[in-house]
């Protein structure tokens, strides 16, 4: 009998022990790189330092000022990536990129601009305009840098298709989109503005390529 209780007593010993390492197995950790059991990766934090979106005269140069970059609130290195040519009017991409200690990265972009001369700075043609052709639409267009803007529309002339783009205005007449990416792939255009009136020769280089005239009245 006194056996019987010993053993008991023993296997209660036994049960207890188990029940603490298994607790101890599961026991919850909140830390920086841990909540539960899940384990908590923080990405690299890309900030500009100056303007997103920079403008050149062709033949000029350009500092790159660089990029903050942090991982966990600690700085860590990035790469830059992408080139510009300063004797070719268009817009190139400059990629900041850094990689945190999981392997994951996290980029940011820089745009600038080649324009084909000096911006008047008295000439500014951003506002919101309507489709000629196709009233319903709307373009909001906005300078963006020096001789440079950017459009929420360029197509429209009864069509519903939306394509954003970026495009050259120095002297507040003379238009010059150049070639870039867009919703309907590859394109470029030119054309003019005229007492609110914006009349320019898009082309869809990958759509054919088609090429239309499109017009967009100031409002």
């Amino acid at each position: 009998m006194i056996n019987m209780i010993k053993n008991k007593i023993i296997l209660l010993f036994i049960l207890f022990q188990s029940v603490l390492v298994s607790c101890n197995k599961y026991t919850v950790h909140n830390t920086d790189d841990q909540v539960g059991i899940s384990k908590v990766t923080h990405y690299v934090v890309l900030n500009l330092i100056g303007n997103p979106f920079e403008s050149v005269v062709v033949g000029g140069t350009y500092q790159d000022p660089g990029a903050t970059a942090a991982e966990n609130g600690a700085p860590v290195d990035y790469s830059v990536s992408g080139s510009v040519d300063f004797n070719e009017p268009g817009i190139y991409d400059l990629v900041y990129s850094a990689v945190n200690k999981d392997g994951y990265t996290s980029s940011i972009t820089r745009k600038i601009a080649v324009i084909p001369g000096a911006d008047d700075p008295s000439k500014n043609i951003s506002g919101t305009y309507a489709n000629v052709g196709s009233a319903a639409l709307t373009a909001d267009i906005t300078k963006v840098a020096p001789g440079v803007y950017y459009t929420s529309n360029c197509w429209g002339g009864g069509s519903t298709a939306v394509i954003q783009a970026y495009f050259f205005c120095t002297d507040g007449i003379n238009i010059t989109i150049p070639e870039q990416s867009s919703a309907a792939g590859r394109m470029n255009g030119s054309g003019t503005y005229t007492a609110g009136l914006i009349a320019w020769t898009i082309n869809l280089e990958d759509q054919g390529p088609l090429i239309s005239l499109k017009q967009w009245q100031q409002q």
